[in-house]
């Protein structure tokens, strides 16, 4: 069951919850020392072996991955939406 926590669900679980404060806060940075700081209390506070504080770090980075994915997608969708429907134009302008 420990080994199905660690590679399936705290992956997916950091992946959703980075994407989702990633559209709150707008910093990859952030997301990833947020998830850092989560995960390595709890490393110590189940023993601060080794496994976990390596866990910790891999999570840290999948963490700042999605978040830095999200990001893009966002720019560019922020981009690509500069025409609104109706007059063609960006902000009123010609």
């Amino acid at each position: 069951m420990n080994i199905l926590l660690v590679f399936f669900a705290l992956p997916l679980a950091t992946i959703i919850l980075s994407g989702i404060f990633e559209t709150f806060i707008n910093c990859p940075l952030k997301i990833a020392g947020i998830a850092f700081s989560i995960y390595l209390i709890v490393a110590f506070a189940l023993g601060g072996t080794i496994e976990l504080i390596v866990a910790t770090i891999v999570y840290t980075i999948l963490a700042f991955v999605t978040a830095l994915i999200v990001h893009f997608i966002q720019n560019n969708n922020d981009d690509s939406n500069c025409f609104p429907r109706g007059n063609g134009n960006c902000n009123g302008r010609r």
